[in-house]
């Protein structure tokens, strides 16, 4: 039902506020929704990128008895070809997707490594015999949370880093 829930909500959001949204699949089995890639391989999903109008309000009767065009393409027509600078825009995002998930990826594999490190940690902390084994535990676990804190941090640069190199690259390429 949550899982539900999530999918609407990602649907109702506003076209300017859209972010590519990952669907991951946890280790046990359980599915997850991120905006960062779970690993190199993830795709993005594809989200529903146009809204529908809203419906006009209702028009006066016309005069003449014609009948009123619609508004909607026919079923048989093809869909408008996108705007050059749409074209372009394409390309841009495939290549921060491709360079996020290429970053995001290992990143997120070194801080499972961390996050593994640290549940083990917190087991012997659990059975610990005495105080001085306690902060020795509790000081390479600490060790580790800033581990991950600069693990977050460089991998955001990078990505941040990226972006913008797809983005002056493929502007650059607009005529």
């Amino acid at each position: 039902m949550p899982t539900q829930l999530l999918l609407m909500l990602l649907f109702l959001l506003p076209a300017g506020a859209s972010a590519q949204v990952y669907k991951c699949k946890g280790k046990s089995g359980e599915t997850a929704y991120s905006e960062h890639p779970c690993d190199a391989n993830a795709q993005p999903m594809k989200l529903r990128s146009e809204r529908l109008p809203a419906a006009p309000p209702p028009a006066p009767p016309m005069e003449t008895g014609e009948p009123e065009p619609s508004p909607l393409r026919e079923s048989g027509s093809p869909p408008p070809a996108p705007a050059p600078a749409e074209l372009d825009r394409s390309a841009e995002r495939a290549c921060i997707a491709t360079a996020t998930a290429s970053i995001y990826g290992p990143s997120n594999d070194r801080v499972a490594t961390y996050q593994q490190q640290m549940a083990m940690l917190g087991e012997q902390l659990d059975n610990a015999p005495d105080a001085k084994r306690t902060q020795a535990l509790q000081a390479r676990m600490d060790n580790l949370r800033r581990a991950i804190g600069r693990e977050h941090a460089y991998a955001h640069d990078q990505v941040n880093a990226a972006r913008r190199r797809c983005v002056e690259q493929h502007r650059a390429a607009t005529p």
